[in-house]
């Protein structure tokens, strides 16, 4: 008896192989002809998503986005020591605030990487969630979707989702301690009427986004209750320069030059923000397209702190930055001075981590400009680095 149940719990998965394969066979011949039909039948969606294929194996082969170094000096020599510099003379100095938010765990994570998973049950799930993303990728290739994509452009994924949910909820939680003198650091309770932008707020803030989905989408739904008051000018504005440090394809833009960023499907719920506001509320008039292939990450880095106190943000005070591990990790080994140790240098932000701090510039006789972190000004608003969560 046990043999017979054996033998049939055995030949199970032969079976179901066997069977599969043959509906396969049987069919592959007319899905192979109306997928031609469905590609044939929208041209210009079909050599968008052709481009991006070619682009990819470009960016594999030849991109050098983390071939570079953090210098050995830093900034900190032009900094006065009341900002954590060494400068022994009085220093004039510019500085703004920033709140850096990491997006929610996206679909190429939920593919590729365990997360929080158990290892076992990542590895035994592995194929079934290939299957799963190609699925999904050959949809929208013969659907014609060029706006969507499962490995290009990750956008969140169902955990992703959650986790900046649980930002946004947060966020309504702190709402309702402000002016209750229940916050224990004063800034703490800066960053939530910064990030909400309700009366209160001593210096005016904005938002800006990396030009991947997953960071837009964070935005639009961590901060959705910020967006629900439809002050006047207050958008999401994409920054190039915030574009993810890596050459695999979850890290190259779908969204054309200045083009209309279209709602991925956790857009189209987001409480405050309807779906037909949504393409008006994502600000692109300085997105040029895709990194550049002999771009660097250290080159996006110093563009990024120019970009804050240059004239796409020279009147706001506060600048609400949402963007990825690898940069924001980056950031603070490159800002923070090389004296300073803090975990920020080798965590990662966790996803939905958000940051308070304070950045400065300084500019040199020659005209040069050098920035950097107040190692005192970082505040953990939620989330955290790696393993060392606050919520």
């Amino acid at each position: 008896m046990a043999n017979s149940i054996l033998t049939t719990l055995t030949s199970l998965p032969a079976y179901v192989a066997f069977h599969l394969t043959w509906v396969l066979h049987s069919l592959h011949r007319p899905l192979i002809l109306v997928s031609l039909l469905c590609l044939l039948s929208n041209p210009t969606a079909t050599i968008a998503k052709l481009q991006l294929f070619y682009k990819t194996f470009l960016y594999l082969a030849f991109c050098q986005d983390k071939k570079f170094k953090i210098p050995k000096e830093d900034a900190s020599a032009h900094f006065p020591t009341d900002f954590g510099g060494t400068a022994p003379a009085a220093v004039s100095i510019k500085s703004k605030t920033l709140i850096l938010i990491r997006h929610g765990e996206s679909t190429w994570n939920d593919t590729f990487n365990p997360g929080g998973r158990n290892i076992a049950l990542f590895i035994l799930c592995y194929i079934p969630n290939m299957i799963k993303a190609i699925a999904h990728e050959v949809y929208f290739f013969v659907a014609g979707k060029d706006s969507q994509s499962w490995f290009f452009d990750s956008a969140l994924s169902t955990k992703g989702v959650k986790q900046i949910e649980s930002l946004r909820k947060f966020l309504q939680k702190e709402k309702l301690k402000l002016g209750s003198g229940q916050f224990i650091d004063k800034r703490e309770e800066d960053a939530i009427r910064e990030l909400l932008n309700v009366n209160g707020a001593e210096k005016k803030s904005m938002v800006v986004s990396s030009n991947l989905r997953r960071a837009i989408s964070t935005a639009a739904i961590g901060l959705s209750d910020r967006f629900a008051l439809q002050h006047a000018n207050d958008d999401i504005l994409l920054l190039p320069s915030l574009q993810e440090i890596s050459f695999n394809p979850d890290a190259q833009t779908i969204l054309p030059p200045k083009g209309i960023a279209q709602p991925t499907w956790c857009d189209r719920s987001i409480p405050g923000v309807p779906v037909d506001k949504f393409s008006a509320l994502i600000d692109t008039q300085y997105h040029t397209g895709n990194k550049a292939l002999d771009s660097t990450g250290l080159i996006r880095l110093n563009e990024f702190v120019s970009d804050v106190f240059s004239s796409k943000c020279e009147d706001r005070d506060v600048v609400i930055a949402v963007g990825h591990s690898l940069f924001f990790r980056s950031f603070f080994q490159l800002f923070l001075p090389r004296s300073v140790e803090h975990i920020s240098k080798k965590k990662k932000l966790v996803n939905g981590g958000t940051v308070r701090i304070t950045l400065g510039e300084v500019t040199l006789e020659d005209g040069t400009k050098v920035y950097m972190i107040d190692p005192k000004s970082i505040v953990v608003v939620y989330g955290g680095f790696g393993k060392h969560t606050k919520k």
